[in-house]
């Protein structure tokens, strides 16, 4: 029995695989389907709150003990007294600030408009008068609006200051800006151009290594002449 072999053209393989119907996606389709879909964010874990609040309070509140007892011993108080309030206060204020400051990101980063800068600032001085309020419950309800007030005022300081050192470590300094400029006497060398100055220096010295093996060679034949 025969095999007989068929040449079957590109053209009907061609035709008969785009047959078979598959799903596509337009180029489009990323922008269509973008109000079908959940944000990017909806699938990101946030962070946890309560066990780095609790850890941070923790360690804040021991160093309050220590520096409560310290401050019991110098007044001629007793230490112990101070070390409690001290240490109490202490993880009392680190620990609410920092939950609710977290917790404060985490919700705003659930937004569609966000901006690093501006949530920090929100989060960080809502998370001063949360904290602060708390800390001042603990001295007595008189305390709980002034304490809101300087502590969140405190926190938008910090997040302000936080956000500019931020913005300067990505921007360029301005010493570097003056050596690029167009009349800077000084140029800055890239590591690029570090390797290429390198490579020609090795040429040069290979270059006068040859050229003295070349002398010394030419020494040798003629003391053997001689």
């Amino acid at each position: 029995m025969k095999r007989v072999e068929v040449l079957v053209p590109n053209k009907v393989l061609g035709d008969n695989v785009n047959s078979v119907q598959m799903p596509t996606l337009s180029d489009n389709a990323p922008e269509e389907q973008m109000g079908d879909q959940a944000p990017s964010f909806y699938n990101t874990r946030p962070d946890p709150v309560l066990g780095p609040a609790l850890k941070l309070g923790a360690g804040v509140g021991t160093l309050g003990l220590l520096t409560g007892a310290a401050a019991g011993i110098i007044r001629s108080a007793p230490p112990g007294l101070y070390a409690a309030t001290t240490g109490i206060q202490w993880f009392v204020l680190s620990s609410s600030f920092w939950g609710s400051r977290q917790f404060a990101l985490n919700s705003l980063a659930k937004g569609t408009d966000t901006s690093p800068s501006r949530d920090n600032l929100i989060a960080t001085s809502s998370a001063g008068a949360f904290s602060g309020a708390t800390a001042g419950l603990l001295r007595g309800s008189k305390n709980i609006i002034p304490g809101a007030v300087v502590f969140s005022l405190l926190g938008l300081g910090g997040a302000a200051l936080q956000n500019k050192l931020k913005s300067r470590e990505k921007s360029e300094s301005w010493f570097q800006k003056v050596i690029d400029g167009k009349w800077s006497p000084i140029t800055r060398i890239t590591n690029e151009d570090w390797e290429r100055i390198l490579e020609e220096k090795l040429l040069r010295v290979e270059t006068e290594i040859a050229v003295l093996d070349d002398s010394i060679e030419e020494l040798r034949k003629n003391e053997k002449q001689t």
